[in-house]
């Protein structure tokens, strides 16, 4: 029995090889913002959806531009040859055309804090798409994904938002619900294959409580065929001015908690920055 300190204590011989050979598995990507690292035991894991929840204005987009960023840049941070393994970003926007303005600016800022990095290597590596329907995100996921992963490593797939494919309330839910599974299950093959973590924005929406007909409670939308689907949740709120919240809800590798940073035109960082 493994009782080290390296995080892999009470893992049989055989356990603790199988978490070696298979490095990668156990990635994370890192947030470059120190709270929410330490929120997140360390980052995004590499397997699994982890999906950022939050109102409009409660920085969704805006975070989900950053980890595109900073994701490439991981071995620059870790000096680790498993992340230099994993480079480019695909992005596939549902409900908003790309911010490419906002990336540029958001690379600029990070470019001088890594100065090693050539301008526009970052942005370059982003593979932008824009769909607008369940059919089609299937179909990109399930077929055009695996072609482009063949030639060009990804560290990371962005979805934003879930919500804006799969909202229509005229949608019949069961059929929604194995389009869920559908996409999900060929993203944990493809993870499994090429190794990428996979982000997903999502909207919320007001629960009104029967016995006080209070609307205050604000959960993350789709229900539970979305939710029993997803491997991490984060929640963000806007706080005061640039000010942002985020609450972990659950993850299995972290215990529930809350940390804040900011959004300034330079991109995220902590408060204290």
């Amino acid at each position: 029995m493994d009782s080290d300190n390296s995080g892999n204590a009470y893992c049989t011989g055989k356990a603790n090889e199988s978490i070696i050979k298979h490095r990668h598995r156990w990635r994370r990507v890192r947030f470059n913002v120190e709270s929410l690292n330490k929120l997140t035991g360390g980052g995004l894991p590499a397997r699994g959806i982890i999906e950022l929840a939050g109102d409009a204005g409660s920085g969704k987009t805006q975070l989900a531009l950053h980890l595109a960023l900073v994701s490439q840049i991981a071995h620059v941070q870790q000096n680790d040859p498993i992340a230099m393994q994993s480079c480019g970003v695909v992005y596939i926007c549902t409900e908003h055309p790309f911010p490419s303005k906002r990336l540029i600016q958001m690379e600029t800022s990070l470019g001088r804090e890594f100065p090693s990095i050539v301008r526009g290597a970052l942005s370059d590596a982003i593979f932008v798409e824009h769909l607008y329907d369940p059919s089609t995100l299937e179909q990109c996921i399930s077929e055009r994904l695996p072609v482009l992963l063949e030639n060009n490593p990804i560290g990371l797939l962005v979805i934003d938002s879930i919500t804006a494919v799969y909202g229509d309330a005229e949608q019949n839910y069961v059929d929604r619900a194995h389009s869920f599974r559908r996409i999900v299950q060929t993203i944990h093959r493809l993870q499994d294959r090429y190794d990428f973590a996979t982000v997903c924005t999502n909207q919320v929406r007001s629960v009104v409580d029967e016995s006080t007909l209070d609307d205050g409670l604000i959960v993350p939308a789709l229900g539970l065929a979305w939710s029993s689907l997803v491997h991490m949740r984060l929640q963000l709120t806007r706080t005061i001015g640039d000010h942002r919240s985020c609450r972990l809800l659950f993850s299995p590798t972290a215990a529930t908690g809350e940390a804040s940073f900011q959004i300034t035109s330079a991109g995220i960082s902590d408060l204290n920055h």
